[in-house]
């Protein structure tokens, strides 16, 4: 995917999904660490404290001695691969086509904004596994107009509602992340409608 969409966690976890393992990987080396702990991060998720990469080796160090799994840190690509479990040659070869891409100042495979691409060059090297994940639940329970929930019949169950996101649907398998607090209104909404519809029993 084109990696300057990451701020849309939706479009990430969707990519990551696909992938073998339904997992991935962010690699990235001492350089652009040193370049994120003076001017932060090329892109903010508002959900990460913009200090994060201040204590990032002291970070990694405690978490690779308590024996965490999915943070890794080496002094070569090569090591670094054979930590992650994947193939060194592939990973070398990947890591020497998006520096080839930097050089060029155009990513010709995915169209990444030429601002955010930076060389993967200088040790020390260290990368994160990262899985899709969630903020919540989307539907799974189906309501009418009055905001009832309904059975397996779609006939309403006496003086049961739901509202929010228990009950919108409308966004099928994929949130969109691209409008902030774009389910407020169907919360507010159903919400409503569901404090009605019970006031007149």
């Amino acid at each position: 995917m084109n990696e300057d969409a990451i701020a849309n966690t939706t479009f990430a976890g969707n990519a990551i999904s696909t992938q073998p393992g339904k997992l991935a990987f962010a690699i990235f080396d001492s350089a652009l660490l040193k370049k994120y702990k003076k001017r932060g991060p090329d892109i903010t998720s508002h959900v990460h404290p913009l200090d994060v990469f201040d204590h990032f080796e002291e970070a990694v160090a405690a978490a690779l001695e308590a024996g965490y799994k999915h943070v890794f840190a080496a002094d070569s690509l090569e090591e670094l691969a054979e930590q992650m479990g994947i193939d060194t040659d592939r990973l070398t070869q990947t890591v020497e086509e998006y520096n080839d891409l930097f050089d060029g100042c155009f990513d010709e495979l995915f169209e990444k904004d030429h601002r955010y691409l930076q060389p993967i060059s200088k040790p020390r090297f260290y990368a994160c596994r990262y899985f899709p994940s969630a903020y919540g639940t989307l539907g799974g329970i189906k309501i009418n107009y009055k905001a009832e929930v309904l059975g397996e019949d779609y006939d309403p169950i006496p003086g049961l509602y739901a509202a929010g996101l228990d009950a919108c649907t409308i966004y099928g398998d994929s949130y969109p992340f691209i409008l902030p607090g774009n389910t407020m209104g169907f919360a507010l909404n159903s919400g409503r409608i569901a404090g009605e519809s019970a006031a007149q029993l």
